[in-house]
């Protein structure tokens, strides 16, 4: 829940921008302007990356004898901004067989339920003045011997510093309750089936001066020489090692970078960086996933059962990804646990007989669970309806042709019949389209026309539905 509102909050202030969201609240604290924080340098082409915490500032790492270039950091400049209110209050209640309502969060599909969600809360602005940023570029020594910087480079994690937080003034709560009673019902023929009544409650307490969103700014270490990245697009890693290293000084050479870049270098340099062409994403998903189409029908049958456990309850898939991310860290690896019997056979077979996690099988759930952590409790809801209804073999089509198309690179509309090209029936095409909108691609509908156009942003929350998708498919197979 207080992920949920943190991305909410941060897309509010920033909707456009680079503000990331604070994942755990318990962790909060490690955000503060100056902590470090890391990244995996390579991360799925549908998602930015999620930001870890280092449990070190960057004063920690700097050489132990460079007195004055850490003059700076021991009392930083870190200034205010005025503070600012915001307010996200809906409550009500929405009864028939049509009813759509669309919020920060949530996009609400039913027949008779109420909902409603109260964030209020007085945030204020930090950010490290510009001399301090500055003085990183030449005249800071990085502590080569200190364990975070021998391991981030061991395990490829790139390090950046945090440069501006959003934080709480007051403390604040935010308050979300629902109660659903029948079948959820959504646009036209729609049905996502739902019997009963379930009634949820949830609150969180955010203290004051709690960090709830936070930018930051890449480390590049080449030796012991510390600088810092002020360009997002720049190319460079916080490790050279991480991607091959560049030529002697005067030397000229030319590699590709994670981001799938042409980078130019002259004499150690980055010297011009162009858009290289690359391998579509889409191959990225069937290697990444490979694994999974290796393993028998028996486990086929107890990773699918595992899978649509989490896509019922959110908690189960929080749980179970960052066991997984801590296992497969490589650095304080741990053993996944769980006491939930649907998820003890993908637990268990997950794992080898002493109880690490087998490295290839391990990646490609958490590739998975990383594309579900993705979609909108709307989009949950909808893709088990798709699974009851057997409709995933027909999504998954449909969804690639759609990103084949990579509208965020160009102009113009993508046109598809899907019942003549994928036998979609009336009912079936509502759902779809219900999940294509979802993901932020606008469509026009003439009866089982499709007509979608689409940016950047919502050419990767689509990836990460067709991750889903491709997975439940093949182990439905």
């Amino acid at each position: 829940m207080f992920h949920k509102a943190t991305k909410s909050l941060a897309k509010q202030l920033d909707p456009e921008g680079d503000l990331i969201p604070v994942y755990c609240l318990l962790d909060q604290k490690h955000f503060r302007p100056l902590c470090l924080v890391q990244r995996k340098s390579k991360n799925p082409w549908w998602q930015k990356g999620r930001y870890h915490k280092t449990d070190y500032k960057l004063l920690d790492v700097l050489f132990p004898g460079n007195q004055s270039a850490q003059l700076g950091f021991l009392s930083p400049d870190i200034y205010d901004s005025d503070p600012i209110t915001i307010v996200d209050n809906v409550d009500g209640k929405l009864e028939g067989d049509v009813s759509v309502t669309t919020d920060l969060a949530t996009l609400e599909l039913k027949s008779s339920a109420s909902m409603s969600h109260a964030r209020s809360v007085k945030v204020k602005k930090r950010h490290i003045s510009s001399h301090v940023l500055d003085s990183l570029n030449g005249d800071s020594k990085i502590s080569l011997d200190h364990q975070l910087i021998k391991q981030s480079e061991k395990f490829r994690r790139d390090l950046y510093v945090v440069t501006e937080t959003v934080e709480t003034v007051e403390e604040a709560e935010f308050r979300e309750n629902s109660k659903t009673e029948g079948s959820i019902l959504a646009e036209l023929r729609l049905r996502t089936k739902m019997t009963g009544l379930r009634d949820s409650k949830k609150a969180v307490i955010v203290p004051k001066d709690c960090i709830l969103a936070f930018r930051v700014k890449r480390l590049i270490i080449r030796g012991e020489s510390l600088g810092i990245s002020i360009f997002p697009e720049d190319p460079r890693l916080t490790f050279q090692s991480c991607k091959g290293g560049y030529l002697a000084d005067g030397a000229a050479t030319q590699q590709i970078t994670e981001s799938g870049h042409m980078e130019i270098t002259r004499g150690g340099k980055p010297h011009l960086v162009v858009k290289s062409k690359r391998e579509h994403p889409l191959k990225e998903v069937e290697q990444e996933c490979a694994p999974l189409r290796l393993l028998s029908t028996d486990l086929h049958v107890k990773f699918l059962n595992g899978f649509l456990a989490v896509v019922r309850n959110n908690d189960l898939l929080q749980e179970l990804e960052l066991q997984l991310e801590q296992a497969l860290d490589g650095i304080n690896p741990i053993k996944l646990k769980t006491h939930r019997p649907e998820l003890q056979g993908l637990v268990e077979n997950v794992q080898d007989s002493t109880g690490a996690v087998c490295p290839a099988i391990g990646e490609a759930v958490l590739y998975f669970l990383q594309a579900l952590d993705e979609l909108s409790e709307s989009e949950l809801l909808l893709l088990e309806e798709s699974v009851e209804r057997k409709m995933v073999p027909k999504q998954v089509p449909l969804v690639h042709r759609i990103l084949e198309n990579d509208f965020s690179n160009k102009k113009g509309t993508l046109t598809i019949d899907t019942q003549k090209e994928f036998a979609f029936i009336e009912d079936e095409l509502d759902i779809m389209e219900a999940m294509i909108k979802l993901s932020g691609v606008t469509v026009q509908r003439n009866g089982a026309s499709l007509a979608m156009t689409g940016n950047p942003d919502a050419f990767l929350t689509l990836g990460a539905l067709y991750v889903v998708l491709y997975v439940l498919n093949l182990l439905s197979s």
